[in-house]
Parts: C-alpha cells; structure tokens; sequence
C-alpha cells in the first residue's frame, strides 16, 4: 500500500497459521513469537537491539509473524535484520529462562487482577480448556516449556509458503517485490520432520500431535453458571457467553456486528449500557463484543457491578438477550448503529495500515474481492429484520455460560437458580480455571479421634458437659430479605427446635430418642432414614462427644489454613453414608468450619457453617455466633440472644406423635380381579 505523505515504510511478515492445543506447555507459542528476535546464528540479542536503535527502527514479533517500521533510507538494513531473525532465530537458553520468569509473574499478576482473572477463565469455560482458545497458561504449564518446542513451531510454522509479506509506506510496489525477492526470495528452509500416528494425525517432532480445529465450538445446550472465589470483594466481575459458528464471509457476519453494536458494542446508547448503567445504576459500563472468527468466533456481554446487584445484572443482561431476539430493534436504534459503524469504517481508510489489513483479511477470510468496497452498501441494506435474525441465529440466553468473578460466601446462592445444571448449580473454579481443589497439608503426628477429644477439652471436657442435662438457647435469626428466631431444647436424648417469623410458624423439629417428627405450614411428617440420623447427631448441645458412636468413620484428612489460623479438617461419615467435614483451630482445639453437600429442591448445593464468638454457659464454650452461607436460602446468621440451662421442659413436650396417612383406594380399574373374576 502506497502512502507517500511521509518518508517512512512499515513491513508486516505474516503467517497463516491454525490454532493449535498446547497442551501441558501452553504458553510456549506466544514465548516462541516473543524469542524470535532474542538471537539468531550470526547476531546476539544485544547485537540485534542495538542495530535497531542504531537505525531508528521498530523491530518486534508475536506467534504470528514479525513486523517492523523504519524510515525509507533505513529500510534495506531493517529488511537485512527482519530476514535474519525470521529465517535463523536460535531461541537462548539464557532467554528462555528469562521469559519464563517474565511469565510467572504475568500469571501471579493476573491472580490479583478481578478483570484478568474474568478474561482467562472466561474463555476457558467459553471454549473450554483442551480448545486453543480455551486452554490457560499457569506456572505448571510455563515450567514445562522448552525451547525444542519454539524451535519446532518455527520449523514447522514459519515457512515461506505460509507467508504473507505486506509492505506500507513511502515504497513502490517494484521497490517492494524487489526487496522481498532480494531478503525472501531464495528462502527454502529445510522441512520440519513429522510422521502420522495410527489416527491418521501429524506428530511434528519436538511439539507433538497436531489436532486440526475442524469443527468449532457451539452452545452447549443448557445454562450453566461457573464461579471464581474472591472473598469480601465488593465488586462482581460478570461475564455471560457463548461460543458461535459464524465466519467472516457469511454475509450475517455484518448484520451480527450491528446487532451487536445496538446490544452493547461500544456505543453510548446501547441498551446495555442504557439499562445497567443508566437505568439501574449498578455500573459505570456494561459492553458486549461480538468476535467474528475464521476457525471459531464467540459472543461475550460483561459488566463490574457491586457484590449486592450481582443476581440482578445478570438477570438485566438475559432479559437484554433475550429481548434483541424477541422484539425488533427501532429505527433509531438502527440508524445510530450503522452511523456509528459507518464512521469507524471511514476514519480506519484514513489509515493505509487499514488497507493493508483489509487486503490481508481478504485472502485469509477469502472474502470476496469487493467485500470491502462494498461494505457502506451492505451496511445501509440492513434492515430490523436483518437484525433480529441475527439475534435469533446468535445470541443464546438459555445456553449461556455465566462466570462470575466475585464473594462466592455472598453470591453463589443468587446465582444458583440462573443454572440448568441439575446438580452442583454453580461450578467453582480457581483463577486458572480449574475445578477449586482444597489444597490440604498431610498431618502424621495425631488422628481423627485425638483432634476431636482435643476439641471437647477445648470447650470444658466431658465432665463439664455431664452435668448440662436441660439447656435451652434462644437464637436471633438474620436471613437474606428478612428475620426470623430460633429456640433449640436440649434433654437427655430429646431434642427440639423451633423456627418463627415473628408468631408464624416456618419449621419446628421434634426428637424424643426414637423418633422425628418435622412439622412445616405445608406438611407434618416421620424424618426417617439419614434425616433421622441427622437429627440425632444434632441433637446433642456438644454433638462431637457422641461422633464415636454416630459416625461409621473419623478421618483426619490433612490441615489448611482459615482465616490465618491452621485448621485440621476431619471427614465424617455416619452409618447411612451421610459425610460432611469439621475443622477444628489446630491451637485452641474449637471447631472453626463445617462444610457439607445438600440436596435442596434436587439441586446440590455446598453449605458451608462457619463457628465463632466463643462463650461459657454453665462452664462449657459455645459459639454465639453461627453463620451458613451457599445454601439455596443464603447467608444465615445465629446468634445466641438467651440462655436457659438445667431447668427441665413440662411432661409431653418432647413427644412424637406420628400422623397417620390415610390409605387412598385404588380406582376400580386398578383393583385386583376378585376369586370369581
């Protein structure tokens, strides 16, 4: 592209080259694109920076080629130095473990960044993490890297018949062939050695199996809702998408960008702007984009909000989705977008490199020789209908992946209903992307049963606990929307609890040793089976000093840490399979945490109760506090409001009495044939 409005001349070396699975050294791409220019046979990395500022020049490189800019007098030696690096690069050992250390601390950066943490996961849960687009680098991953594998990349990538040499400047199209013949003409570099495994796939030495991306990801059928943990964060970064198969030649590809500009892209008054900021004030910006892919495009709305409005963004961004696809854009609307897109057009022509760009795209999206020429047109034919269509063909709210970023103690419970998952709800990853893993340290010098005695001596020992025969604490309960009391009884064997709303009843619990009996405004009925086994274990004021005979299993599982106190985390396993898990203060022996699974509405769900404000009744510790966070009900907090002990509750209160359940007669044409019949 010819551009002689100053003396100056920039050089682009491009390479077609398909994405590819990095697998357990994802990163050594991107590494090899940056190594290029760190060495070659016949110069050093010092060598090669300094002729670059002796030239004035520009001289970097990516995965996909190398580019630089010069003035014109300045561009033969800069074509010298460019060949050089692309043909002869010899990626330093020394360099390697430079970038690797660059690399780590990119990664530990992005693990304090809300924002990065979003950008890398969500394309993993996008895509998902075996695709290109979807794999993640981490320290494992960086640490795997070789300089065998930038090598081979190289070899087998940067060929002279996958190139495209672009030139844009002060420069005639004969000055131009002439030096690419002069630097690339005679380039015949030696093939890469590669063979075919029993799957017919090409394994390149030194990087492995190549698996060509043939078919590109798509919405996966149902919702789902992934969840990064960043603990008292007040903000929630959210991001809602989709993988699409849409290329650029497909002609809705334009439609689909207008689509997207009126949904988000960028402009003012687009509605999600309008709506979350606007309108609900939960944000200074809400954006989509919408990336138009040769090999494999995706859809991504994203917004910051406040921790509290989190459940209510995501509600506003699929009600915006689902809007675009159900009702038609209006003539407003559609002017301002293709006003919008028709200036950034214009405005990019003004730059020659735009040119250059559109002229490469055209081969490589093999566009259509005029697709540029008559973008404007194609723009202005776009009608509503257009539009929706698009909206129909690619926006995907019931098969949306949502991934948050946020105070998963605060959120995960408002995010649970937006998933279609029947189990686990809400998917919590780590910030690479990987299902959370607790990380525990092995524990060799005590047991199970010795974390748990130590627990028991901790809150006044067992012969504090024999004299505590009737106890009865009076609980403040605050609930999300709202508050309720809680009264719990304890007797010898006999337990019961009582849960109000101010006078109306929401659940009391009734066990006289035996038997449980549940009543709620709705139902009254015998807890049998775990739910009994559950209540039994509950109903002790100490339950820790009964797990010997209740749990079928005790296994201390290892130590972590909680809220900067070692914890020991014990597993428990009742007879009837029932497991959850206690941590206990390694120093003071109390119980911190308890963690387990709930079935609630046929959906999993992880309830977490954590133990604090530690105080005596009647010479034995009991936490004043109680909180629950990740059930379906969201953060509940206990506290203990009054305390009654050793005063012994009237006959008949802790009786169980059973309703009966009427027998239902069957129809007469389910009956059983008589003798005569």
């Amino acid at each position: 592209v010819e551009d002689h409005k100053l003396p100056l001349v920039s050089v682009q070396l491009r390479f077609d080259v398909p994405p590819i699975a990095q697998r357990d050294k994802m990163g050594y791409v991107d590494m090899m694109g940056e190594l290029i220019t760190a060495g070659t046979t016949t110069r050093t990395k010092a060598q090669i920076d300094l002729a670059i500022d002796a030239l004035g020049a520009d001289l970097s490189a990516g995965n996909d080629g190398v580019y630089a800019g010069a003035l014109r007098s300045k561009l033969e030696p800069l074509m010298d130095l460019m060949q050089d690096v692309v043909k002869n690069p010899t990626f330093p050992s020394d360099e390697v473990d430079k970038a690797r250390v660059r690399y780590r601390s990119s990664v530990q950066q992005r693990h304090e960044d809300p924002e990065a943490i979003a950008e890398m996961v969500g394309r993993s849960v996008t895509f998902g993490r075996t695709h290109p687009y979807g794999e993640v680098m981490t320290e494992k991953t960086i640490a795997m890297i070789d300089r065998e594998s930038m090598a081979a990349y190289h070899r087998y990538y940067f060929r002279p018949e996958k190139a495209y040499l672009v030139f844009v400047g002060d420069i005639t199209e004969k000055e131009a062939r002439d030096l690419a013949k002069e630097h690339f003409g005679k380039w015949k570099p030696a093939p890469a050695i590669t063979s075919t495994d029993e799957a017919g796939n090409t394994v390149v030495e030194g990087i492995g199996v190549i698996t060509p991306l043939t078919r590109p990801m798509t919405p996966g059928g149902v919702r789902r809702v992934f969840l990064v943990d960043r603990p008292d964060a007040a903000q929630s970064v959210i991001r809602v998408s989709f993988p699409l198969n849409l290329i650029p030649k497909d002609i809705r590809a334009q439609q689909s960008q207008v689509m997207n500009t009126i949904l988000g892209g960028g402009i003012f008054n687009a509605r999600l702007m309008q709506n979350l900021r606007e309108k609900r004030g939960f944000t200074y910006g809400a954006y989509s984009s919408l990336d138009v892919d040769r090999y494999n495009s995706s859809f991504i709305a994203s917004v910051s909000v406040r921790t509290e409005v989190t459940d209510s963004a995501v509600i506003e961004i699929l009600a915006e989705l689902d809007r675009m696809r159900n009702e038609p854009v209006t003539d407003e609307e559609l002017k301002l977008a293709k006003s919008s897109m028709a200036g950034s057009f214009g405005r990019g022509l003004e730059n020659p490199r735009t040119v250059a760009r559109f002229a490469l795209n055209t081969a490589l999206n093999e566009l259509s020789a005029d697709h540029y020429k008559t973008y404007l047109t194609r723009l202005e034919g776009i009608t509503a209908q257009h539009v929706q269509d698009a909206a129909v063909a690619f926006l995907h709210p019931d098969q949306a992946i949502i991934l948050v970023v946020g105070d998963k103690d605060r959120v995960a419970h408002l995010l649970a209903p937006f998933s279609q998952e029947s189990t686990n709800p809400v998917i919590q990853l780590n910030e690479d992307g990987e299902r959370w893993q607790e990380e525990l340290a092995p524990v060799v010098d005590r047991t199970a049963e010795q974390v748990i005695e130590a627990h028991i001596a901790a809150v006044g020992g067992r012969e504090a606990l024999a004299p505590l025969r009737h106890l009865r604490l009076d609980y403040d309960v605050a609930v999300t929307g709202g508050s309720r009391t809680t009264t719990e009884w304890f007797a010898p064997d006999q337990y019961r609890v009582l849960t109000q709303q101010g006078t109306a009843l929401v659940e009391e619990v009734i066990y006289n040793g035996k038997q449980a009996l549940m009543t709620t405004p709705d139902m009254s009925g015998e807890i049998t089976d775990a739910g009994l086994e559950a209540i039994r274990a509950q109903a002790l004021p100490v339950p820790e000093v009964d797990y010997d005979k209740i749990m079928e299993r005790r296994l201390l599982l290892g130590s972590t840490t909680i809220a900067g106190k070692k914890a020991y985390k014990v597993s428990m396993v009742s007879q009837s399979g029932m497991s959850f898990a206690v941590y206990f203060d390694a120093a003071s022996g109390l119980k911190l945490r308890r963690t387990d699974d709930r079935l609630i509405d046929g959906r999993l769900y992880t309830v977490t109760t954590n133990y604090a404000d530690w105080k005596v009744i009647n010479g034995v510790l009991f936490p004043h506090t109680v909180t629950e966070v990740g059930g379906s009900t969201g953060t509940v907090v206990r506290t203990i409001a009054k305390v009654e002990t050793n005063k012994s509750m009237p006959p008949g209160f802790f009786d169980v009495v059973i309703p009966e359940v009427p027998e239902t007669p069957l129809p007469p044409e389910l009956m059983p044939p008589t003798e005569e019949e």
